[in-house]
Parts: C-alpha cells; sequence; structure tokens
C-alpha cells in the first residue's frame, strides 16, 4: 500500500505498532442537528521513526450495536495495542457493553477512556502538530481516507465533525505509545578471495557427510 501525507508518497513500513480510537456516537440529535452522529472507529500505526499512519476506517450513525460488532472485528483482525475513547457520560453509557462484548468474542486489547474535553479545536492540537511536520500518513486514493481529510479541512465549519474527533483522541494518546521497534538485519559476511581469511578458510577441514539407506 501506498500512502501519502499530502506532500510526500511512500510504501507502508512493513513494522509498525497498532492503536486505535474510536468516537461513540449519542443516541440523541446534537443541538443544531437534525440527525444523530456517527460513530467512527479507526486503525493507526507507528513507526520506528515516531510517523503516524491510518491504516482502517469504519463509520455507521448512532448504532451502537452494529458499531460494537465492527469494533470487534477490528480487534481481531489489527491487533491493536491499545484503543481509546472519549471519556465521560459517552464511556460509562457504552464502554461496559463493550467490554462485555470483547469477553464474549475473546477479543483483547487495552480499552482506555481519555479526559472528556469540551473544546474541539484543544482536542485537535496534537494531531494538527503531528500533521504540520508532515509525519500523518494516509493511504492513497482510498475513499474513507479522503472523507477524514475533508472534515479536517472544513473543521469547525463543517456538518460532521466525528472523523475530525477520532483524530484527535490519537493525537492526544500519542505521548502513550511506543514506537515500532525495527528488527536488526543479520550481517553476512563476505570473505573477499585470495585473502588471508579466505586460505584460512579454504584449509579448515570440512564434516564428514554421511549417507543413510
Amino acid at each position: 500500500m501506498n500512502v501519502t501525507n499530502g506532500k510526500d508518497i511512500i510504501a507502508l513500513p512493513l513494522h509498525l505498532r497498532i492503536y486505535g480510537a474510536t468516537d461513540w456516537a449519542t443516541l440523541e440529535p446534537q443541538k443544531g442537528k437534525n440527525e444523530p452522529d456517527f460513530t467512527e472507529h479507526g486503525v493507526w500505526g507507528l513507526s520506528s521513526d515516531s510517523m503516524l499512519f491510518a491504516l482502517d476506517w469504519w463509520s455507521l450513525q448512532a448504532e451502537t450495536d452494529k458499531g460494537t460488532a465492527a469494533f470487534i472485528r477490528f480487534i481481531k483482525k489489527w491487533r491493536p495495542i491499545r484503543w481509546w475513547n472519549e471519556g465521560g457520560n459517552i464511556d460509562k453509557a457504552i464502554t461496559p457493553f463493550v467490554r462485555k462484548e470483547m469477553r464474549r468474542n475473546s477479543a483483547f486489547t487495552v480499552l482506555e477512556p481519555l479526559p472528556s474535553m469540551q473544546d474541539k479545536g484543544t482536542k485537535l492540537q496534537a494531531f494538527h502538530s503531528f500533521a504540520a511536520n508532515g509525519m500523518v500518513w494516509g493511504p492513497l486514493g482510498v475513499r474513507w481516507w479522503e472523507e477524514v481529510i475533508d472534515q479536517l479541512v472544513k473543521f469547525p465549519g463543517g456538518r460532521w465533525d466525528d472523523k475530525a474527533d477520532v483524530c484527535g483522541l490519537i493525537g492526544r494518546a500519542a505521548d502513550k505509545m511506543f514506537d515500532a521497534q525495527t528488527p536488526d538485519v543479520p550481517k553476512v559476511e563476505v570473505i573477499k578471495p585470495f585473502s588471508a581469511q579466505w586460505l584460512e578458510y579454504g584449509s579448515e577441514p570440512k564434516p564428514k557427510v554421511r549417507y543413510f539407506s
């Protein structure tokens, strides 16, 4: 998969630590809205050089059962180390049910609510800092990522801001993440022909081979 930060295009790194965040929808329409918000799940990867990569996304308007089922699928598919959501009343209402479904489906991760914040601009400050420094990457030409970007660009004046809220959560949780560890590649020793090492290697006794019938 190729990913972009809006300027450069690279291949998705092989080694990432996986995290996630959810903005759970309320069942009641919000002030100034005729419809419920969307439940949004976002899966993210953190590389060895602290780059954030958007890996997967799910979205649906205010249906807790379907939102929880999608959350369970993501946990089993991606096996994230930790998953964040907004604290407060919604967390208290939804998280007990989500934990019950996790146990019932043998889907495990660390769920952690972040302190509830009313100022949406403040919520997005950390994520904006990552993005401004070219450290946020998303899949090239994928519709859901284009929709995320669209909400971020229109924020705070867009019709919806639930995807932006997920970005805000992952940005606020960045100090709780650990960079991915790239495994060391073993060095292959090359012996220069006719060197002293090459002559010594050629003079070493070879192991005897035994054949079995």
